[in-house]
């Protein structure tokens, strides 16, 4: 990839707030280089699209450094709400490798609904993994996106580095997802229900404004200040919205009641698991999940929900900065 940013030419110009920022095209990549008013060293962003047996996932690259790969929650959401506030803490001490998942996003892959199983998504990251070229990944998984986490470094504990799990899924239905159902249904005010019902009412014709307001207040409870919910950047479009109603229940009923705890012993990869003190996840599920795999952190942050990396950034990016060095 260094050999690939140091060839690339100058294709046109722009002007942003925070500095100048070149576009520069090469084999088919878009890449960004920003730089910042005060003369900061460049970030660089290439977007590309992989091609796994016909299906498109979009990927994207940002800063530099040990490469990080970060598998996005949902299902069927996108990298999108993790880009802003990663990009800010990591990006200057690592490659941030973002992907939409299969059928997710940008990603393509929804007309096969056959291929939208978790056992392809693992297959998915191994072939993320060997694009990139790298002989071993580290892993960071927020959400449901930890459970995929977890299912791909017990599948392939040879090719992780090191796993770090945000606020992850349960690793097991029962008890943690009636815990997590009713954890939400608490926390909900009437209002947001009804709403919430009102735009549920609209399917299928949701539009992506509509999409994005119903999860921002779907998402409130999911923080310990429901506010913050607004600084979620969900990047919600009509393909978004299009995946999403075939890619989320089809995810679920293909898991069903999973558990997957016998299969963390897999894991050999040292592992840090960073968890909300006040997550509609409950604790019990992360302190499972660490009983389980053999070498691994466990990290409580208080007065912190599902989205640690927004509600308590600096103690979120120096876990992981202490973990990845």
């Amino acid at each position: 990839m260094k050999v690939l940013l140091s060839s690339i030419r100058l294709k046109e110009k722009f002007t942003h707030s925070t500095g100048p920022i070149l576009i520069k095209v090469i084999c088919g990549l878009m890449i960004i280089v920003s730089q910042t008013s005060h003369g900061q060293s460049s970030l660089y962003k290439t977007e590309n699209f992989i091609d796994i047996n016909g299906v498109k996932i979009f990927t994207k690259l940002v800063g530099s450094g040990t490469p990080l790969l970060i598998i996005h929650g949902g299902p069927g959401l996108s990298h999108d709400y993790l880009e802003p506030q990663l990009i800010e803490l990591l990006a200057e001490d690592y490659q941030l490798i973002f992907f939409d998942q299969r059928a997710s996003g940008r990603s393509s892959g929804v007309e096969d609904t056959t291929r939208i199983t978790m056992t392809q998504f693992v297959e998915d990251i191994e072939s993320i993994r060997k694009y990139f070229r790298l002989s071993k990944v580290n892993v960071l998984g927020h959400s449901f996106g930890g459970l995929i986490a977890m299912y791909y470094a017990s599948t392939h504990p040879n090719a992780i580095n090191k796993v770090l799990l945000i606020d992850s899924s349960p690793a097991s239905w029962e008890p943690f997802f009636p815990m997590l159902n009713l954890a939400i249904s608490e926390r909900e005010t009437e209002a947001d229900k009804e709403e919430l019902a009102k735009i549920r009412s609209l399917r299928p014709n949701i539009q992506p404004s509509t999409m994005e307001k119903y999860f921002k207040i779907y998402f409130r409870p999911f923080f310990n200040n429901s506010q913050l919910s607004e600084d979620l950047s969900l990047g919600v479009t009509e393909q978004w919205v299009s995946n999403y109603m075939v890619t989320y229940p089809r995810i679920m009923k293909s898991l069903g009641k999973h558990n997957i705890l016998d299969k963390l012993s897999s894991i050999i990869a040292p592992t840090l698991i960073i968890h909300g003190k006040d997550s509609v996840i409950a604790v019990e599920s992360a302190q499972e999940i660490a009983n389980r795999i053999p070498n691994c952190r466990l990290t409580i942050l208080k007065g912190v929900g599902h989205f640690p990396y927004i509600e308590a950034p600096k103690e979120f990016a120096d876990a992981i900065k202490a973990f990845v060095k």
